[in-house]
């Protein structure tokens, strides 16, 4: 019998209910992995400064976000999430956890108790192992605008980690730096992730639950690559920007690597596909994913979108998405820590104000037309709450200059395995034009494309790299920075049989060649389409594609197009440094400036390159203050 995403998430609940999460099950879960995971954490715990406690408990995959409070802005709250991972897979009765805030290290004068989430399902396979695993969550209110507090986590039974430290954003306005990337992963599978089914020991094949599937001649993550684990680099190198904030525009971690939404089932893992109808899931690789981007995210709040991948079907809702269908999204809510400011039962759609920035998160899922498990399940609640949001913060007294929204699923690129969504194109780009959104961050297609501006689907003039655009004239930059680790897509292959363009358009010239790369430094091969033209792109159509009964999730279709948009492409890794200068003064001049950094760009010895630089301006609204 084959579950929908909604059956199968009643069916696992259902389960654990007659079930109870006994010793036995959880040493099931152990065998899948969480063994192994408690001493990758304890490495993590100790390098982070942590000493441990007598419980045999450690904290690890420490993460800090915003918490938006009046006007959307976060000047004086912060979210720490943490897990706490034992050898055993349970938790010591009556431990309890804590988050110390102080002005320096070892001067923590404000202790809030943190909550202790137990998160469970049932593993993958029915009648397999049960996944465990525990969050530590708190959000620590009354903080000082713009000051540096230091903060640790800590346990009942003597646990601690090391100091750590965030800074709550300004009362005012001042110059600051934000970093963008997504589809991101993991360069490590979760450790020895072997478990028993039916008595038979499996262990996942490299490239499933990990990155590690970078072709041989990959230059930048193959075997004789520039950079082994890029997904880890990235993360490093946005440290270096110093930014206020990051955001990740969905596929964080890939425990879900099959990517559309449906059941979980790891019977056939060790072929790399799952069975018919099913998706693979391993949840132990939110551990590794936390643990990887820990040195950054215990300083700087991190901000998450869904993507495809990020649909885990094996948690269903919980009981703070109030009972509406199942979209996979009941893990995050318990893992991450979105802020609560958007429509009812969609956890990752969100609005906060940094400095005289907006920025939006959207859930894209909920919009595709290429993939269809989660479309329409807001009931257009969405899309209405997002042009109430852009109304509001174009009317006026906001102060809000620039609008940054970003989500997964392109609504502008022409790369060969996804190229654009109608779906996400034909909400965005209507209200993005009208109300006038500045930079548009997306991700899904493994590799970095920046467009010209767009206004109603089309360019109005050409922004090559150093370009100033004006955005309330010149209309939304979008940028797809899909370029954080997986590995990578191509674009498009010479116009033809599988790559047509659409009907009555010829392609001539340069455009007859295989879509090429287009950033600072790159030679032209001569062999290569390097125009923003591309007569050979294509968008997905809501009609769908409609698998069988029990094969898999609907799908749109594709339907070619001819563009002139596609000014920057690159297909290796990297992501993007946002430096923001507020006006000096009301009514005056303010920029946006989007910096592209290349990772291990071939041919160099540097720790990043500079590709890509543009820079939107405005003249600034009235200044808020207070």
């Amino acid at each position: 019998m084959t579950l929908t995403l909604d059956e199968f998430s009643e069916w696992n609940q259902q389960h654990l209910a007659r079930q109870a999460v006994t010793r036995r099950s959880l040493l099931l879960a152990t065998a899948a992995g969480l063994g192994s995971q408690f001493a990758v954490a304890r490495r993590a715990f100790a390098a982070a400064g942590g000493t441990a406690g007598n419980a045999g408990v450690v904290v690890s995959g420490r993460h800090l976000s915003f918490v938006p409070g009046a006007g959307d802005v976060p000047r004086d709250a912060m979210a720490v999430t943490a897990q706490l991972v034992s050898s055993t897979g349970t938790m010591p009765a009556g431990l309890r956890a804590f988050v110390d805030v102080g002005d320096a290290p070892g001067a923590y004068g404000t202790r809030v108790e943190a909550g202790i989430t137990h998160l469970t399902g049932q593993y993958a396979i029915p009648g397999g192992p049960v996944g465990s695993q525990f969050y530590a969550k708190a959000r620590i209110t009354g903080l000082r605008p713009g000051t540096v507090h230091h903060y640790r986590v800590r346990l009942s039974d003597g646990t601690v980690t090391g100091d750590a430290h965030f800074t709550t954003a300004p009362e005012t306005a001042r110059p600051f730096t934000f970093t963008a990337f997504a589809d991101v992963g993991t360069d490590t599978a979760p450790k020895d992730p072997a478990y028993a089914w039916k008595g038979t020991p499996t262990v996942w094949p490299k490239g499933i639950f990990d990155n590690d599937a970078y072709g041989i001649l990959d230059p930048i993550g193959g075997p004789k690559g520039t950079d082994k684990q890029p997904a880890s680099t990235i993360t490093r190198l946005m440290g270096t920007q110093r930014p206020a904030f990051t955001l990740l525009a969905g596929d964080i971690c890939y425990a879900n690597p099959s990517g559309t939404g449906l059941p979980a089932d790891d019977t056939t893992a060790l072929t790399g596909r799952p069975p018919v109808g099913k998706n693979l899931f391993n949840p132990y690789v939110w551990d590794v994913f936390l643990n990887q981007i820990e040195p950054q995210a215990a300083y700087t709040p991190w901000m998450f979108a869904t993507g495809n991948h990020d649909m885990e079907p094996l948690y269903g809702n919980t009981s703070y998405l109030g009972g509406s269908p199942a979209h996979g999204y009941g893990g995050h809510v318990q893992r991450l820590d979105f802020p609560a400011t958007g429509p009812k039962d969609c956890p990752s759609v969100y609005r906060m104000v940094y400095g005289n920035v907006g920025v939006i998160s959207l859930d894209a899922n909920e919009l595709s037309w290429e993939l269809q498990t989660n479309t329409g399940y807001s009931g257009g609640a969405q899309v209405t709450w997002l042009k109430e949001t852009l109304k509001r913060w174009r009317a006026g007294g906001s102060g809000v200059d620039f609008i940054v929204a970003f989500f997964h699923h392109c609504a502008f690129s022409t790369a060969h395995n996804h190229a654009s969504d109608g779906g996400v194109r034909a909400a965005v780009d209507p209200l993005f034009t009208k109300y006038r959104v500045d930079l548009a961050v997306q991700g899904h297609n493994h590799l970095f494309e920046r467009t010209d501006p767009i206004k109603h689907g089309k360019r109005t003039k050409a922004a090559p790299d150093g370009s100033t655009v004006y955005p309330a004239e010149d209309g939304t930059v979008y940028v797809c920075v899909g370029s954080g680790g997986r590995p990578r897509y191509p674009f498009r292959p010479a116009p033809g049989a599988e790559a047509p363009p659409p009907a009555g358009v010829t392609p001539k010239g340069e455009q007859k060649l295989p879509e090429g790369q287009r950033f600072r430094g790159h030679k032209p091969s001569g062999r290569e389409n390097t125009s923003s033209a591309v007569a050979n792109s294509y968008f997905w159509a809501k009609e769908k594609n409609k698998p069988k009964k029990g094969k898999g999730a609907p799908t749109g279709l594709r339907v070619p197009e001819a563009v002139e948009w596609s000014q920057v492409r690159y297909d290796g890794y990297a992501f993007i440094a946002v430096d923001v200068v507020p006006p000096a003064q009301a009514n005056g001049e303010t920029t946006l400036t989007v910096r592209t950094l290349a990772d291990a760009l071939p041919g160099t010895t540097d720790p990043y390159t500079e590709i890509d630089r543009i820079t939107l301006k405005r003249t600034s609204s009235p200044l808020i203050t207070g």
